[in-house]
């Protein structure tokens, strides 16, 4: 079955200025072109090391130091080395331009600049210092789309000791404003949970739909 097509290309929409100069469309984008005004770009950089050696103990001591010490993000997976020997990857990302202060106020001598450290010269010490690895990939200009992140407070009907029955609501969004999706703080709804006895689960569900109700009014 022999088949032929006729294909006519689509007009480029055009407006006319009183030179009869023809402007192309410039409002219009490429097909596959994403659209970067809804949220921010972040150019970050990947630490990432494959251990052999180390227990599931270390490995968590390390993720949370990570954590502490600028990572924006840790994790570890399982992997298969050479020989067969089963492994872990350990991984974070921090920001291509964010830098650590040793302790000092912001630099205004040599000696007080020196006392700034990159973050990712900060977390190679860390991973060096505290994991068993000898060496580490590092993969710089990694590009990150990000929402717009912000925290709300909400009052829920339990009264706890600690907490008072409120919790703190992560809210992200477009640039734009409009919500994406929201999420209850877990440690605090299971502080709320244990100590009145309510299932973690319904803490956390209804500091959401609470905060829904708020993003609702608002808008």
């Amino acid at each position: 079955l022999l088949c032929s097509f006729s294909h006519q290309p689509k007009e480029t929409p055009c407006s006319f200025d009183g030179d009869t100069k023809m402007q192309a469309d410039t409002n219009r984008s490429a097909p596959n072109e994403p659209n970067l005004e809804l949220w921010d770009i972040h150019t970050l950089t990947h630490l990432e090391a494959n251990i052999d050696d180390a227990t599931p103990e270390l490995l968590a001591h390390a993720i949370d130091l990570l954590l502490k010490n600028g990572a924006i993000d840790a994790w570890v997976y399982p992997i298969v080395m050479k020989k067969g020997r089963p492994a872990h990857s350990l991984n974070c990302i921090c920001r291509a331009d964010a830098s650590m202060d040793r302790g000092c106020s912001p630099a205004t001598s040599d000696r007080e600049q020196s006392a700034e450290i990159s973050a990712e010269s900060k977390l190679l010490g860390v991973l060096f210092r505290h994991t068993t690895t000898l060496g580490m990939r590092i993969h710089r200009n990694i590009l990150r789309a990000a929402l717009k992140r912000r925290f709300m407070e909400v009052q829920l009907p339990f009264r706890d000791d600690i907490r008072e029955g409120k919790v703190d609501v992560k809210i992200s969004s477009f640039k734009n404003g409009e919500v994406v999706s929201v999420k209850a703080e877990f440690d605090q709804c299971k502080i709320i949970s244990e100590e009145c006895g309510i299932p973690l689960k319904k803490v956390s569900s209804l500091a959401e739909r609470l905060a829904w109700d708020e993003i609702d009014y608002m808008y």
